[in-house]
């Protein structure tokens, strides 16, 4: 349904009609000229018939541009929506009609066009120009279709009709490729156009231009046979329409000016038709018309372009263009897409066009002369019979018009002989009216100065009259506003006595809940003051019992290091010196051996005697060296386990120090605190006294001030709301502060457990590092004893392979030597022994003293604990007394709280009454009306009667005016 519906209204279509009013030029400025055009909306435009009247007519178009619009404007309104149609395959035509001088050229083609400037851009082109561009734009879209174009210029000038199909000879279509090509081909047309200077227009347009533009565009159907899509873009630019006694043309501008207008009323003669739907629609009266037969009531959609003028010396044909434009807009066509054409087809359309110029050629060959085809030679008859016809006609109408014209010469005659008689008449009736008139005018002089004197009596009568009575009222209104004032003063003194006996039962409450308050708030400070002093004492014990505590165990600290610093490098010394002195006594005997050996083996080479005093000092060497780097070691381990041990005592000893000096600081400041918050709950207390002497005191001053008695009342009330308020916060905030320092408190108590616990655990892991440290450096010393055998055995190793070495060049001595050799090892053997077993003592030493060292470390670990239980179980009855302390508090502030919420149930509240009378301003009068002077009085009066005598002369003036015509009859 909606389809069908939407197929219909896209089958007829109304002509769409635009209207743009162009600004006043200088000539009809010049001339005084107004604007007689309004727009009120962009869709309608009201015309002013008359330059002071009311009438007016109002005109519905499309749409209406104003004076202030641009050319791209109209463009993006009237032409833009049309190329897309064009595009797809209608044909579409734009024509602009109207007054000479209205801008119909410069909408159509424009001024001075730029190809260098984009169309959206350039201000002042025309709709033609500005086609083309965006034409070519949108078709540089199309870039997989082929497609051209061609434009034709047409000129009609000195129109001329005749039946049969419009052949226009000459006319050529051009095909163009770019915009600069559409440029050069309109700007010859343009050059070459008629035109003329008139009154109305310098350069008037004398014909009439019709711009088409011809777009092919290839396409492929389904089946693959290429179609050709054409549409049409006509943009036709018609004269305009002049008033010949206006313009000033005269004999060929004349002629053209009546043949602009010929044709220009045959095309509102088509417009009525159509509108009126009329059987016979005059198309083939003029070229014009029959060019645009498609456009107006065609196949094509198109669009009118009115321009106007909005001066009021152009009324008339402004009126005529918009009634003519606003007739068109009736007009209904019936778009079609123009069919496509296939290739076949179009062939054999330009076969069928060859053959027809065929015959025409052939039968000019065939004879001599002039020769046309038998069509051709119809056509032209027909045409030769229309126009004698037609010329037959006009002679008899001219004929007509000549006898009409006599008969109006005759009547003319005859009235203007009439006129000359009446003239006469009125003359001498005018002058026997001058006579009476004057004997009138002086019997109406006397008798208006004796109704003015008797008006201005009657005037300053009524003047009294009137001020005696605004006189009365003003009285009256102050009576009134008296009797009300004194009961409202009335109403006020009862107002303050109540409000003086609420104050004083007020005062007298008061003065009971300062004292109870202040009795409560004494008992409380006494006992924070006696609680703060137990804890100060609580927290002095503790320090003192932690510090002597402390010196205790530092004193155990000093001593443990200092036994098993001793004992270790006593040991240890004692131990090296004991392998030292075994040593050097084996390299002693050694050394006495090899002397001997030496003496009694002097029959030996020099050379192996070198060798033996190689290996000695070798053996000596090596030997010296293992002594020192063994002894170094372990000294710097022990050193460095003493250091390791101070370092972790010192560490252990700071730390319970830090601990305990940041414990005794926190019971401090949590005293301070408690001091800080007793200070305030004074301070809050010393605010509610002051707020209530200020109370006591703004009541003195409210007594002695009756004048400000409004101002002072509503100061009191509001300063009363805001101690109540002020009082209510300040309780508040002491309950809220006091639950805050038992919070604090109870933290803080928390705290110090913890802090406790944590000092207990720093000691245990103290206490740890130490143990592990002297078990990793009693391992360290076990190995490094493990190393000197390992090195001494390494040394014998050495000795045993050089003697080897040498058992070859000391065969000779092998008895000898043997026997000593055997000797010698016996000997080391028995020296090593001594030294392991040396080395197994002196460990066992450090196991032991380790072993007392862990026993002794044991028992402060013990007494550190039990030192924290102690200081746990103080704290934890310190903790369980601030409890108690708070509770009762607590308690003690309930019961504050109770008995100010108590107060504030005593106190009595200032209930409205309804009967106090709000504040008012009294209205009654300021000044008392007084009777102006009678001068004055009568001078107003004949100023305003001066002025209505000179309104009744000029309406005596218009009706003698008038008169004489109306008795012109009853003279005849």
């Amino acid at each position: 349904m909606n389809d069908t519906r939407n197929a219909k209204k896209e089958k007829n279509q109304h002509i769409q009609v635009f209207v743009r009013v162009r600004p006043i030029n200088q000539s009809e400025k010049f001339g005084k000229s107004i604007s007689v055009l309004e727009l009120p909306t962009n869709k309608e435009v009201v015309v002013h018939e008359r330059i002071q009247g009311s009438h007016s007519k109002k005109f519905t178009f499309d749409k209406v541009f104003g004076p202030a619009s641009k050319q791209i404007d109209v463009y993006n309104a009237v032409v833009n929506p049309l190329l897309d149609e064009v595009l797809a395959g209608y044909n579409c035509t734009v024509f602009a009609y109207g007054q000479t001088g209205t801008g119909k050229t410069f909408t159509m083609e424009g001024v001075s066009n730029d190809p260098s400037l984009h169309w959206q851009s350039d201000t002042t082109a025309g709709i033609i120009p500005r086609a083309l561009s965006h034409l070519f734009d949108e078709l540089r879209l199309l870039e997989s279709q082929e497609y051209t174009v061609r434009v034709s210029f047409l000129e009609l000038y000195e129109d001329a009709t005749r039946k049969g199909s419009v052949i226009i000879h000459g006319l050529e279509e051009v095909t163009v490729h770019n915009k600069n090509e559409v440029y050069k081909i309109l700007e010859k047309g343009s050059e070459k156009r008629q035109t003329a200077a008139t009154l109305m227009n310098a350069h008037s347009s004398r014909s009439h231009t019709v711009f088409s533009i011809t777009i092919h565009i290839k396409e492929n159907n389904v089946d693959g046979e290429e179609l050709l899509k054409t549409g049409k873009l006509n943009l036709v630019d018609l004269a305009g329409s002049e008033n010949v006694g206006r313009s000033g043309a005269v004999d060929r501008r004349a002629r053209e000016a009546g043949n602009i207008n010929q044709s220009l009323l045959t095309l509102g003669r088509v417009i009525t038709a159509l509108v009126e739907r009329a059987p016979h629609i005059p198309y083939r009266e003029s070229k014009l018309t029959r060019l645009l037969q498609e456009s107006l009531g065609g196949r094509t959609k198109t669009s009118i372009i009115a321009t106007v003028s909005p001066a009021s010396i152009n009324l008339e044909e402004t009126l005529s263009t918009l009634d003519y434009a606003h007739r068109a807009k009736n007009i209904t066509n019936r778009p079609e897409i123009n069919q496509k054409l296939s290739k076949r087809a179009l062939l054999k359309e330009y076969t069928e066009e060859i053959e027809r110029l065929r015959r025409d050629l052939l039968a000019a060959r065939e004879r001599n002369g002039v020769y046309l085809a038998h069509e051709n030679y119809n056509e032209m008859q027909t045409l030769i019979e229309n126009q004698t016809r037609e010329i037959e006609e006009k002679i008899a109408h001219i004929k007509v018009l000549k006898e009409t014209m006599d008969a109006k010469e005759e009547i003319f005659n005859d009235l203007e002989e009439e006129h000359v008689a009446q003239t006469n008449y009125l003359h001498k009736t005018e002058e026997q009216l001058e006579c009476t008139t004057h004997i009138l005018k002086s019997t109406e002089a006397l008798l208006q100065m004796t109704e003015r004197e008797k008006e201005e009596q009657c005037h300053i009568v009524e003047k009294h009259v009137s001020a005696e009575k605004q006189l009365l009222s003003q009285a009256q209104t102050l009576l009134d506003v008296a009797d009300a004032a004194t009961i409202d003063v009335n109403k006020l003194q009862d107002k303050i006595y109540y409000k003086r006996q609420l104050e004083q039962e007020n005062e007298h409450i008061s003065h009971q809940f300062r004292s109870n308050i202040s009795k409560q708030f004494q008992d409380m400070e006494n006992n924070v003051t006696v609680n703060t002093r137990g804890f100060i004492d609580f927290c002095t014990s503790m320090n003192s019992n932690i510090d002597s505590q402390m010196e205790l165990f530092k004193k155990d600290i000093h001593a443990l290091i200092y036994h098993m610093s001793n004992d270790i490098v006593n040991k240890q010394k004692l131990a090296t010196d004991e392998i030292m002195n075994n040593i050097h006594n084996s390299y002693k005997h050694y050394h006495e051996w090899l002397d001997t050996e030496m003496a009694h083996s002097s029959d030996m080479t020099q050379h192996e005697r070198k060798s033996l005093n190689d290996i000695s000092l070798k053996l000596t060497s090596k030997v010296n060296d293992l002594i020192e780097v063994n002894n170094m070691e372990i000294v710097k381990n022990l050193r460095r386990l003493n250091d390791n041990v101070s370092q972790k005592f010192d560490e252990l000893l700071a730390y319970t120090n830090e601990s305990t000096r940041q414990l005794c600081n926190n019971k401090l400041q949590e005293r301070d605190n408690l001091h800080k918050n007793i200070d305030m709950i004074r301070q809050n207390v010393q605010t509610i006294r002051q707020g209530d002497d200020k109370i006591m005191e703004d009541q003195e001053r409210f007594k002695k001030s009756f004048e400000s008695l409004w101002l002072q009342f509503n100061k009191l009330n509001e300063n009363m709301n805001e101690n109540y308020s002020t009082a209510c916060a300040t309780l508040n905030h002491v309950n809220e502060v006091c639950s805050s320092t038992t919070n604090d408190i109870l933290n803080n108590c928390q705290k110090t457990v913890e802090s406790s616990e944590t000092l207990q655990q720093e000691i245990q892991n103290g206490i740890n590092i130490l143990k592990n440290d002297v078990v990793s450096n009693t391992e360290k010393n076990w190995t490094l004893a493990e190393q000197i055998v390992k090195h001494s055995r390494n040394l014998t190793n050495e000795l045993q392979i050089d003697l080897n070495n040498h058992c070859d060049v000391l065969v000779r001595n092998e008895l000898h030597v043997e026997s000593n050799t055997t000797q010698m090892k016996q000997k080391l053997k028995k020296d090593d022994s001594s030294s392991i077993e040396s080395i197994k003592n002196m460990y066992d030493t450090l196991v032991q003293r380790s072993h007392d060292h862990k026993k002794l470390a044991e028992e402060l670990k013990e007494k550190n604990l039990q030192m924290s239980i102690e200081l746990n179980d103080k704290l934890a009855s310190q903790s369980k007394h601030s409890s108690v302390w708070n509770d009762k508090t607590l308690t003690e502030m309930h019961l504050i709280q109770e008995k100010i919420g108590k107060f504030l149930e005593d106190l009595r509240h200032d209930t409205p009454t309804g009967l106090t009378p709000a504040r008012k301003e009294y209205q009654y009068p300021r000044h008392l009306i007084a009777t102006s002077p009678h001068e004055r009085i009568i001078q107003r009066f004949r100023e305003t009667r001066n002025y209505l005598e000179c309104s009744d002369d000029e309406e005596t003036i218009l009706v003698n005016n008038n008169s004489p015509k109306k008795k012109c009859p009853n003279a005849n």
